[in-house]
């Protein structure tokens, strides 16, 4: 880089100097094709360091990248971006299963570098794919994208650098659907030609007869035109300013995308379709955007606006890039997207080798898996449970102690399940589902603004899930200690009502609750609702957890026990 600056200083310079040779020896001409020679110098190492400028920018992103890898893998935290902005406390399940915000799945998955694809990663955890079909397809994707390392990286890298605004995107499809202002104007692009090649015969007669009058009027007539149409290229040229960067990214995304050899994996080669032959045409439109930027450069706005009527030529060439490609550019952006939200997807299959890819489909009778984990827990930490649907269940039950780990184990197939219709490998040895909507009510919270009570929000939580479920859709329910607003004989008696309420619809549920009491469902609705339990033990004066699920009602209790321990009573 320094070098290259030097060389620049050189053949600046040497330009000067060439030209004062040239003019100090009566118009040599051999000094003037020695300035030349030192002007193509000097484009060249500008192009040359502005090439360096470029790989230096990816160096320093992919190391950021990879040390925010290394921290992650070796257990120090996630520094992704955690989608905080996607946070919802009314959504059916991202906030009970710890979806977006700081340690949240997205942040140990996002490594998207748009704001579009962070979007669309995020809108695949709030709406999950439903198709078994395209589950699989993804799946496949996610696989094959997982094993290449260089691109994930290079392509991460890459949409990072684009450092895109709230604005851009907005700002950029404004444009392609505003009408067309000067295209059908015929009149005006025969004027664009006709007018300069009019003014520089105005220059020629002047400087052969002295006669300045013919190159004034056609100085005025190129500033008339101008005038009538400024207020409609600014207009333009508002919402196309300063877009060159990120479109020349866009553009270098979608080449990635369209030159890769994807092997015949059908969801990757129907992004490649798409992205082939539209990295130029983005380039293309990225230059288009620079040299109507360059309208506001003193020499070009005015000297060339009045030469040539730069502004009117640069519109012309927008609006005819506009008619012939303004209909594939918002796919071309999604296959951006998606291909980003794949990567993510990809990395984290990286990063967790160990994992499966579930098996996508069928009925809700069969769903589970074995040696199911929380995929945040670290693996040397994280304890893993069998579990599964079987024949008619509807309601599984689980019971225990406090800090026995029922919640984790209710997150634990939550998120896994979620994971799987997203494409992604899940934390298990073996792992079976199939596409549904998923609802929870697990931290339940008042609210001031809404004039809502905790008791409040938990049955309004609670009634739309009834209303899905009235509505025939497929519901898989995960519930934590519900009822928790009142007393304890109307919490249990409430309890037992939903349960049975709950048997009758298209629905299966796991219900995490300290009311050991609401065990005897299992006795009075058989084969429909089973109990599975988590115990604690004392040993040694030690509250003991071995975070186990088994089959049953727990038996040992411990809340007493922790706060005399804790010095609370």
């Amino acid at each position: 880089m320094k070098s290259l600056g030097l060389i620049r200083l050189a053949c600046f310079l040497a330009i000067a100097w060439f030209g004062y040779k040239y003019f100090s020896t009566s118009f040599y001409t051999a000094w003037l094709l020695a300035a030349g020679a030192m002007f193509v110098g000097f484009i060249a190492s500008l192009v040359q360091y502005q090439r360096a400028k470029d790989r230096q920018a990816l160096y320093k992103a992919l190391l950021l990248l990879n040390e925010k890898e290394l921290k992650l893998v070796t257990g120090q935290g996630a520094d992704f971006e955690d989608g905080e902005e996607f946070i919802n406390d009314q959504h059916d399940f991202s906030g009970d299963l710890d979806v977006f915000g700081p340690s949240s799945l997205f942040q140990h998955l996002n490594r998207t570098g748009t704001l579009s694809g962070k979007q669309r990663l995020a809108g695949w955890f709030q709406q999950p794919l439903q198709s078994s079909e395209e589950i699989i397809s993804v799946q496949k994707a996610v696989a094959e994208l997982s094993h290449r390392i260089g691109f994930r990286q290079d392509f991460t890298a890459h949409a990072q650098l684009a450092n895109e605004t709230p604005r851009d995107l907005k700002e950029i499809r404004l444009w392609k659907s505003a009408p067309m202002e000067f295209l059908g104007k015929k009149g005006l692009l025969i004027a664009a030609y006709v007018m300069p090649a009019l003014l520089l015969g105005g220059i020629i007669y002047y400087a052969v007869t002295g006669v300045v009058v013919w190159m004034t009027l056609m100085l005025f007539v190129n500033w008339g035109i101008l005038l009538m149409n400024v207020k409609k290229v600014n207009a333009q040229h508002a919402l196309l300013s300063n877009k060159e960067k990120v479109l020349a990214k866009f553009a270098v995304l979608l080449k990635m995308i369209g030159t890769e050899d994807w092997k015949g994996v059908p969801w990757l080669e129907a992004r490649k379709r798409t992205a082939q032959e539209a990295d130029r045409s983005l380039h293309q439109l990225a230059r288009i955007s620079n040299l109507l930027d360059q309208r506001m450069n003193l020499l070009v706005g005015l000297i060339l606006n009045s030469l040539m009527l730069y502004d009117i030529h640069c519109i012309f060439r927008m609006e005819r890039w506009k008619e012939k490609y303004r209909d594939d550019m918002d796919e071309w952006l999604e296959a951006i997207a998606l291909m980003e939200t794949a990567n993510s997807l990809a990395t984290f299959a990286f990063n967790h080798p160990e994992y499966i890819y579930p098996e996508v489909g069928g009925e809700m009778s069969g769903t589970g898996g074995t040696g199911i984990g929380h995929p945040l827990i670290p693996e040397q930490e994280c304890v893993k449970n069998d579990w599964r649907i079987d024949a008619a269940e509807q309601c599984h039950i689980i019971t225990g102690s406090n800090m026995s780990g029922k919640s984790t184990f209710l997150r634990s197939v939550g998120i896994n399940w979620l994971l799987a219709m997203a494409g992604a490998p899940v934390c298990a040895a073996q792992f079976r589902c199939h596409p549904v909507r998923i609802m929870t009510s697990m931290r339940i919270k008042d609210s001031i603004a809404r004039h809502t009570s905790y008791f409040q929000a938990e049955l309004q939580r609670l009634q739309r899930i009834i209303t899905v479920l009235k509505g025939g859709e497929e519901v898989f329910i995960i519930l934590d200690e519900i009822l928790k607003g009142t007393n304890s004989e109307d919490k249990l008696t409430g309890s037992r009502e939903l349960v049975k309420h709950f048997l009758q619809y298209r629905c299966a549920g796991m219900i995490a609750t300290h009311d050991l009491e609401l065990g005897t469902l299992e006795n009075e609705c058989p084969g429909r609702v089973r109990n599975y339990c988590f115990e604690s033990s004392l040993e040694n004066g030690m509250l003991l957890f071995d975070y186990t699920m088994r089959p049953g009602i727990a038996r040992n209790k411990n809340a007493t026990f922790l706060m005399r321990q804790m010095g609370i009573i």
